[in-house]
């Protein structure tokens, strides 16, 4: 039970660290301006709230420009503790017949979380990439800035 308690806090401080990236991208205004951009940020936050009500964690963590391409990294994370969580949740469950229903709901849980984890896995690729095809640096700065001379003379 103990190891239990202790995966569950390792994914609380997983998700807190994802909450902090999913904010610093959502107070970004030039990359909320793309529909897509904002659905993807919109769904990661659900996805955050979500675990934090599986996984309460009270701590605050700022994120910096570098850790932007860290989200696979933390999603993919998460989906091997929830796997062990729900392993030892089934583990708990066979010795302990009086919590059966606690148990199973929490099971189910963890199940939809992994999907939800594993969707956003995958669109998490197509927001990369559209990242990197704007050439959206660390500071999350769209298109290169022209001078007042560029813009003065511009077709």
């Amino acid at each position: 039970m103990e190891k239990l308690k202790r995966e569950i806090q390792e994914l609380a401080e997983s998700a807190a660290r994802l909450r902090a990236v999913i904010d610093y991208l959502a107070n970004e205004k030039n990359l909320m301006t793309s529909k897509v951009n904002h659905i993807f940020i919109l769904d990661m936050q659900d996805y955050v709230a979500a675990l934090n009500r599986f996984a309460p964690s009270d701590s605050k963590i700022s994120a910096t420009p570098a850790e932007i391409k860290q989200v696979n990294h933390l999603l993919t994370q998460q989906y091997e503790i929830m796997k062990i969580i729900q392993r030892d949740y089934i583990r708990v469950k066979g010795s302990e017949p009086a919590d059966q229903e606690l148990y199973d709901k929490k099971i189910r849980q963890l199940k939809r979380l992994k999907i939800i984890n594993q969707l956003l896995l995958q669109d998490n690729i197509f927001f990369q990439s559209m990242l990197d095809a704007k050439k959206i640096s660390g500071t999350i700065r769209i298109g290169e800035k022209k001078n007042w001379l560029q813009r003065l003379f511009r077709r």
